[in-house]
Parts: structure tokens; sequence; C-alpha cells
């Protein structure tokens, strides 16, 4: 399935889609001029592909952005800037939570999988994906955003369909 959505429903929307893995992503423009801590039980450094690996109660934390893992792996560039990031779930669901923007309420998303792939400009959510913000909220087996075009794509998935539910308070029904 594919969406298009008309300039009113993209916020709703978008504010489930996206995590801002802010610093991996979404969160308050702020978090990104804060220091990007990670702290997990080991990691192990391949400096010369450029991929880390941290595993064991990770958690990533930058202002009001915070991640929670069982694995995290980071691919970094040639410039050594982290082009992709992927959160593993293995003993429960990878955890990602932050504020948009000040004033709103507090995003959470939840997935065995969740992918941000800087270099595509996607975040990909895999397996068992929830997301909420306020009385909005989307359950699905994977979510795909585009943070250039602004696109949610929800593939077609044998594991289940998705559901989206949005706040009543949020759709006008006027142009």
């Amino acid at each position: 399935m594919h969406l298009t959505l008309n300039k009113k429903m993209q916020p709703i929307l978008i504010f489930s889609v996206i995590l801002s893995m802010a610093s991996l992503c979404w969160a308050m423009e702020q978090d990104s001029r804060t220091p990007l801590r990670i702290n997990a039980n080991s990691y192990t450094l391949h400096n010369k592909e450029g991929i880390t690996i941290y595993e064991g109660h990770v958690l990533v934390k930058q202002g009001t952005t915070t991640l929670l893992a069982d694995q995290l792996v980071t691919q970094n560039n040639t410039h050594h800037q982290i082009e992709k990031a992927i959160a593993y779930g293995t003993t429960r669901l990878a955890e990602y939570s932050t504020i948009p923007k000040a004033g709103d309420p507090v995003l959470h998303a939840k997935a065995k999988i969740i992918k941000l792939l800087l270099s595509e400009s996607t975040v990909i959510l895999e397996g068992n994906v929830m997301i909420t913000q306020g009385n909005n909220s989307f359950h699905g087996p994977v979510i795909m955003y585009n943070m250039k075009t602004q696109v949610v794509t929800v593939p077609p998935s044998k594991a289940g369909n998705a559901t989206i539910l949005i706040d009543p308070k949020q759709i006008s029904l006027s142009q």
C-alpha cells in the first residue's frame, strides 16, 4: 500500500512514521547539538570497514531522543560519519522515543528492527511495529518513510495488515 497524503494529513501520519532517530532523525533541532551518548555491555569496532557493533542493553541518548536495543550496528562513510544505523530487538522490541518539536507529545516507536539509512534518507521499521504520539497510533508489520519526499509506504505483508488510529481532533474535513 502506498499512501499519498494531503497537506493536512501529512503531519498526522508523519508523526507516527519516522522516528526521528533524530540525531538519528526527527527530534527537536536542539537535540542534534547535544552530545550523542551510547552505552552498551560491549562494543566491537571494525575500523577498516567503518562498522561498530554495540551489544547488550544498548542505550543511545541525545537530548530528548532515546533508543533502546539489544544490538546496534552502525556503518560509517569514508568521512567517519554514520550513514547507516540498525537497531535490533532480539529479547524485546527495540524502542525509540523523542519529542519532535517543542510542545509536541512524545513520539514512541517499537519494532524488532529499526533501520536508519541516511544515504537514502530512509527509515524502516520492521516486525511488530508500534508507533504512538498522543492519541495517534500505528500498528503493523513494516513501515518505510522517505525523509526527503515525506512519503510513507506500508508495503503488502503476509505478516498482517497495518492499522492507523488518528485522533479525531486532528482531522479537518474542510479544505
